[in-house]
């Protein structure tokens, strides 16, 4: 096994980050040269659902001092509960991840189509082509709606959207049918990676699981995000320590708020969180790839 002291340098992590190829702000070249004036070292892209980023991020990064980590986050679900699966250090090219990524971006394209309708028999006046310039041709969501309907004048924010339209019960939502987590987890797991469960503050229905998960591959939990409160953080390092899992922090970074790039790089991440990490990704598909295992 690959030690911490091994890999090429320490520094800023940002391992939860999101491009134009899901719901970012910024495409994969503009957050590369973000990571660099920011000093990031380690930088993980994670769009929602497709790998596609990685490779391009990967051809970025040459020469640029970023050390990136393949990552993908995934929309699974648990006793209908929506629930996010992060992948690391998978091999992006693998075939039924890739084969994933693209089953995604054909049903988020049709949901979307319905969303549109949706929102049109409200009497907003919005277009499919609308919503695809919002994502810059990337994958499709709820955010890239939001946005549209702001840029037509409907809404003061793309948050009023949806407070009015969007959410789950509101009359402009359409479900998805979603892996379970179970089958996200063999997924990244079948194509070499490490699996994290995203921001599990916001879910009321995962303890029961995790013992479970955990057998199945479940590494860490992120412990540390932007929407867990310090209390919510003291009950997660208590949970993770009694099921025997890790530990991550991220800033779950997509560039839209207005203190993202004040933020971008500068995570609360402890040297033992950080240590269990470095040594479970060089176990990685990715890691052996590139002779860091």
């Amino acid at each position: 096994m690959m030690s911490i002291a091994s890999w090429p340098a320490d520094g800023p992590l940002e391992i939860h980050s999101h491009s134009t190829v899901s719901d970012g702000t910024y495409g994969v070249e503009e957050m590369v040269a973000l990571m660099v004036e920011h000093r990031v070292r380690h930088w993980a892209l994670t769009d929602h659902d497709t790998t596609a980023g990685v490779l391009p991020a990967a051809r970025a990064c040459a020469g640029s001092g970023v050390s990136l980590i393949s990552g993908i986050e995934i929309s699974a679900q648990s006793q209908d509960r929506s629930i996010h699966v992060l992948g690391y250090g998978f091999d992006p090219e693998e075939a039924a991840l890739a084969s994933y990524g693209e089953r995604m971006e054909r049903a988020r394209d049709e949901r979307m189509a319905e969303m549109v309708e949706r929102v049109r028999g409200l009497g907003l006046e919005v277009s499919f082509e609308d919503v695809r310039l919002q994502s810059q041709h990337g994958n499709m969501g709820r955010p890239h709606l939001a946005r549209a309907l702001h840029a037509r004048g409907y809404v003061e924010t793309p948050q009023e959207a949806f407070d009015r339209w969007l959410h789950t019960d509101g009359p402009g939502y359409v479900p998805m049918a979603y892996l379970s987590v179970d089958d996200a987890i063999d997924l990244i797991r079948g194509a070499g990676g490490m699996v994290v469960l995203a921001h599990p503050g916001r879910y009321t229905t995962m303890v029961e699981h995790l013992d479970r998960w955990r057998e199945m591959g479940l590494h860490a939990l992120e412990v540390r995000h932007p929407s867990h409160d310090l209390a919510t953080e003291r009950r997660l390092v208590m949970l993770a320590q009694k099921h025997e899992l890790n530990m991550t922090a991220s800033n779950d970074w997509h560039g839209s708020h207005p203190t993202d790039l004040e933020r971008l790089g500068r995570v609360n991440f402890s040297p033992l969180w950080r240590d269990a990490f470095f040594d479970r990704l060089a176990q990685t598909a990715w890691a052996g790839a590139r002779g860091w295992a």
